[in-house]
């Protein structure tokens, strides 16, 4: 059965921005109520909803104006026991039950919808159970949901996904997967030293080095905290040495002065890379070898990076010390 949209482009009832925020209110709430809380929250929208939860309708308060001032002076007072559905301006029913079934079949479904406009741009229709966005209007949203906004990066959940379907494909065309692990060296020492600004200020340093630094193909993210996460595919062990070698150098030629004094910035890195079996593995075993590594890092002194290359059957090669420079003596 095919299904057809009546809409009228006239029924603007509210912006984007007010549907986000529009609180909610159920079926039978009166129109007393519903004064009371556009006048509490200082809204001009409320949805409102059935018992079960579905959206019924959207009403705001010339809904309100608009039936009080035409009842009636001798039936004013009953206003205040309506019940909100009562304002609702169209019926969002997709079928009447009185149809036979030779009337459904014979003609399309009309589906009434309320028209949810930002300026003079459609962005969403919202019908008695769903609501319908424009991907035009949801794809910045939903980049933005991605993005770490401090460090610009994408973020962990976004690193997630992306790794679990590179592993996929991974798996399916034999090739390698690699994981970096970077942590800023006394990061809690730079926020107390400098103050958390001046360490916001190296977290979004780092990041500039690892995109700049790391190959342009790899996905770098913000992992947590002052740990940054990189994704390389289709590299040797071997590959991910350079790559590190720059990042490590140029993070210790970081110019950042407040007054007379310099923050010195360093990192740790752990590296794991995988080059057959991933079928038989699964990407926390990766993500825990280069962990690994990054810990090994650490208990050395900091300052240096290691790697080392996951085996099918689950074992480690033994870390192998990649960083070039000399690291500072703790």
């Amino acid at each position: 059965m095919s299904s057809n949209l009546k809409f009228n482009p006239s029924q603007i009832v509210t912006t984007f921005e007010e549907f986000q925020s529009a609180p909610v209110v159920q079926l039978g709430t009166t129109l007393l109520e519903l004064a009371q809380l556009f006048a509490r929250l200082e809204v001009r929208h409320a949805v409102v909803r059935g018992e079960d939860g579905r959206l019924v309708g959207i009403v705001s308060t010339q809904h309100l104006q608009d039936a009080m001032r035409d009842l009636d002076d001798n039936i004013a007072p009953a206003w205040h026991s309506r019940a909100v559905e009562s304002l609702l301006p169209i019926n969002l029913a997709e079928s009447q039950a009185e149809a036979s079934p030779e009337q459904s079949s014979a003609a399309a479904r009309e589906v009434d919808c309320v028209s949810v406009r930002e300026g003079s741009s459609l962005v969403a229709l919202m019908t008695n159970n769903d609501v319908l966005f424009s991907w035009n209007r949801l794809e910045p949203t939903l980049a933005r949901a991605a993005l770490d906004t401090l460090t610009q990066l994408p973020n962990r959940a976004h690193f997630e996904r992306r790794f679990e379907s590179e592993w996929q494909r991974a798996s399916r065309l034999g090739l390698s997967l690699g994981v970096l692990i970077v942590d800023v060296d006394h990061f809690k020492e730079i926020n107390d030293g400098f103050g958390h600004l001046r360490g916001d200020l190296v977290l979004a340093s780092v990041a500039r080095c690892c995109q700049s630094y790391l190959r342009s193909y790899d996905l770098v993210a913000r992992f947590a905290g002052d740990e940054f996460i990189a994704l390389t595919c289709g590299c040797s062990a071997e590959d991910i040495d350079l790559p590190i070698r720059r990042l490590q150098s140029a993070t210790r030629e970081l110019q950042l002065r407040f007054g007379d004094r310099r923050i010195s910035v360093s990192l740790s890195i752990g590296a794991a890379v995988i080059c057959a079996g991933l079928d038989q593995r699964r990407p926390s075993d990766l993500l825990d070898a280069a962990d690994k590594c990054l810990y090994l890092a650490k208990q050395q002194g900091r300052d240096r990076a290691f790697r080392a290359e996951l085996h099918a059957d689950g074992s480690l090669s033994s870390a192998i010390r990649v960083d070039a420079a000399p690291a500072h003596a703790e």
